[in-house]
């Protein structure tokens, strides 16, 4: 018998917040399972009793995007499973939904076992996105393999030449393989030839700072390639998931073309809410090299406005956590790793 299930918790007078309102009110758990909430719920002599006045209680939070351990095939991000789920659990994610990456050669199957194998130190619960980067057409139908493997959903990108990188003929082969298989496609959105054109140009003019890193994906490449994707997705009646929209413009395409009647979903990021592009004039611009980057600081409060209207599905960190060397290396943007670490 497992010996969580008689453990019992009593947590008095906090502000729980639920989906319906945030209230004043005590929680009693036993095992892993809520079973009381209330005002001066009784503690039986074995019950641990922990006071949270004056502090809110949230549920545990999923993050549905994070970057654990991720080797990219040019650099691979400094924590492993264990640091960043108990990083995770110090900030109140009880759950992660990471990606397992299908490496040139791999079947979806094999790259969804290599990822579980890497995975058994987690400290909290996790699920798993496919990243698909060598799917032919003869080998589509592993993608029903997904669906008994519990990873129901791929991720595909418009960008990031040579390793993740599909043009737009394979984005829609995919979105309909994955159409008629009940799997979820999640999309990178930005156009690549317009990242390529603005970073050959700052290259030229020999501005690789790191605090040029900004200009050289503009908004306009995701707008564009959110556009893209949606119109491609719709054409073929396949749901699909925007992921880290840092631009008011990419949510609201996403939302008219639900307002259309088209399945579509999307998400933001903590830092795209709270920093803007003010950080890459900052002392530290190397800690803000993400794509997509950081946005003018207009983009924030439109964000958040839309995130109140519930035009934004989720809020999800896209956790990428390189070591201070590796973003330190060289002052150049071209050649250092992108991603914040946000699980904690």
């Amino acid at each position: 018998m497992d010996e969580r299930s008689d453990t019992t918790l009593l947590i008095r007078d906090g502000l729980l917040v639920t989906p319906e309102a945030v209230l004043e009110a005590d929680v009693f758990v036993r095992g892993e399972r809520i079973e009381a909430l209330g005002r001066g719920l009784p503690a039986a002599q074995d019950t641990v009793v922990l006071s949270a006045a004056d502090r809110y209680v949230f549920p545990g939070v999923i993050d549905a995007h994070t970057h654990i351990a991720l080797d990219t095939g040019v650099y691979r991000t400094a924590d492993d499973w264990f640091t960043a789920t108990c990083a995770a659990a110090c900030g109140g994610v009880t759950t992660v939904i990471d990606f397992a990456t299908q490496f040139p050669g791999q079947s979806l199957r094999q790259a969804v076992a290599a990822r579980l194998e890497e995975a058994r130190d987690t400290a909290i619960d996790f699920g798993l996105h496919v990243m698909i980067t060598d799917l032919p057409p003869d080998r589509e139908p592993e993608l029903g393999d997904l669906l008994d493997l519990g990873a129901p959903s791929v991720k595909l990108y418009t960008t990031y030449r040579p390793h993740y990188y599909a043009d737009d003929a394979t984005i829609l082969r995919l979105l309909m393989a994955c159409a008629e298989r009940d799997i979820l496609p999640l999309v990178h959105c930005e156009n690549d030839a317009l990242v390529t054109a603005h970073t050959a140009a700052l290259v030229a003019a020999g501005r690789i700072g790191w605090q040029h890193h900004g200009r050289s994906r503009p908004a306009l490449a995701e707008e564009e390639a959110v556009q893209r994707v949606l119109f491609l997705a719709n054409a073929i009646g396949c749901p699909v998931h925007i992921v880290h929209c840092s631009t008011t413009g990419a949510v609201m395409r996403v939302a008219k073309a639900r307002e259309e009647g088209q399945v579509a979903t999307c998400e933001t990021c903590p830092q795209y809410l709270v920093l803007d592009d003010s950080a890459y004039e900052s002392p530290e611009p190397w800690r803000y090299i993400l794509q997509p980057p950081l946005r003018g600081p207009t983009e924030r409060p439109r964000l958040w406005a839309q995130v109140v209207a519930g035009a934004v599905d989720l809020i999800a960190t896209d956790h990428c956590d390189y070591s201070v060397a590796q973003k330190t290396a060289t002052d150049d943007f071209t050649r250092t790793p992108g991603g914040l670490p946000g699980l904690e």
